[in-house]
């Protein structure tokens, strides 16, 4: 059996996450030419609400593999990578989640379509001019809004995907860093019109890639 009747998708919401390696601005065309937004959320596995999203993407991983078994009883399923897992960070424990989303392609019926993914800012408002925000890099804090979509292909296998959909920015943090992460000091001399010397915090750890051990069900 190869045609399959999949489960709807399901919206999600992180509670607030350090964003590593985000692309919300401008999306990623190194690898992916069709161009691809994405962002991997980090969690304290710790806060309840990180606790009550993996158990509800767990549910919904759960459901489709139920979904997929009723309908081909026989067929032993491949279980590929999650984007979401439990992982030990620095010695401390976290949920990371990976969301992404195509920033171009063309529908069944051969038209081309161009998308990317809302921006809020901590106030809940739309970010109406993007590149305000195009130094936004890890260490960033903020909320992931996410479809869970699931998927099966025969080749690949059985999985779930979280596609992005909307990002509210709660603590920017710019690439670049601050004068102090390159040995600079403050000192009397040029300052440009509006210039403050508050220094932007200090970008922390980056999380490992994301990966899953595979299982079959």
């Amino acid at each position: 059996m190869s045609n399959f009747i999949l489960i709807k998708g399901e919206k999600f919401t992180t509670p607030v996450a350090k964003f590593q390696y985000p692309k919300l601005v401008e999306p990623d065309t190194k690898f992916h030419p069709e161009g691809m937004y994405e962002v991997i959320a980090v969690m304290d596995a710790s806060d309840p609400e990180a606790i009550r999203l993996a158990e509800d993407l767990d549910k919904f991983l759960e459901q489709h593999k139920a979904s997929l078994k009723a309908q081909a009883p026989a067929t032993k399923f491949k279980l590929t990578d999650l984007p979401w897992r439990f992982e030990e960070i620095d010695g401390m424990p976290a949920l990371i989640l990976k969301a992404k989303s195509k920033a171009s392609g063309v529908d069944r019926d051969g038209k081309s379509w161009a998308r990317k993914p809302a921006l809020f800012d901590a106030k809940g408002n739309p970010v109406t001019d993007r590149y305000a925000v195009a130094g936004l890099w890890s260490g960033t804090t903020g909320k992931v809004a996410f479809q869970a979509s699931p998927f099966y292909t025969p080749v690949i296998g059985a999985g779930v995907t979280l596609r992005l959909q909307a990002v509210q920015i709660i603590n920017l943090v710019e690439s670049g860093g601050s004068g102090s992460a390159h040995g600079f000091g403050q000192e009397k001399g040029w300052t440009p019109k509006g210039a403050t010397t508050t220094e932007p915090a200090a970008v922390p750890w980056d999380a490992e890639p994301i990966a899953a051990d595979e299982a079959d069900f």
